[in-house]
């Protein structure tokens, strides 16, 4: 009796310490709808494709900048938002700099079952202003327009690292024609964070 009683005070604690949550058994996990994402990312550009598909791409400046947006879930797997870009060119003289406005939108085309990444595709459209004409013999001005992949990683509950590699154009759409409408394809090497709430 005294034996079997010594037994069960021992075994008790055992079982409140098995099913007591400890702070870091918190699960991760990707986004999900109705969450707000703000996404940063730092990026480099290489001028890539002196024709594109339809869009020449004449330019040959390497940039580099940061990207800052606001993006919303929609459903757990298409996100839509808008953002900024600040970039430096890197011209043959003084160097140039732009400040971009985007819209943008997010599918993840591919989420792990135990959300511990997801691989996704996103576009985005926007206008860009200059200090200097970009690509040199343009304008200040320029539309803009990208895609591409990226992955997806969460690092805690309500932070993702992320990184991808996006196709860039620049172009102030005088038509080929025009002296005054060069362009540029890049390919844009990037590296960020994503916080959600």
């Amino acid at each position: 009796m005294l034996a079997s009683t010594l037994a069960g005070c021992v075994a008790a604690p055992a079982l409140i310490r098995a099913e007591a949550p400890r702070a870091n058994d918190v699960a991760l996990q990707l986004p999900k709808q109705g969450e707000l994402v703000l996404d940063a990312r730092a990026f480099y550009g290489i001028p890539i494709l002196q024709k594109s598909f339809f869009w020449d791409g004449n330019g040959e400046v390497d940039a580099a900048g940061i990207k800052v947006r606001e993006m919303w879930h929609a459903t757990d797997a298409f996100a839509i938002g808008s953002g900024v870009t600040a970039s430096n060119w890197f011209l043959d003289g003084e160097d140039a700099q732009s400040v971009e406005f985007e819209a943008v939108g997010r599918l993840l085309v591919h989420r792990a079952d135990n959300d511990a990444y997801a691989w996704f595709f996103e576009a985005s459209a926007g206008y860009q202003y200059a200090t200097d004409p970009v690509p040199e013999g343009g304008t200040v001005w320029n539309w803009t327009f990208s895609f591409g992949p990226g992955l997806l990683v969460p690092m805690s509950p309500n932070f993702d690292f992320q990184s991808g590699l996006t196709y860039h154009h620049v172009s102030n759409a005088l038509g080929r024609e025009n002296d005054r409408n060069p362009s540029q394809n890049e390919a844009q090497l990037w590296v960020g964070f994503a916080l959600r709430f």
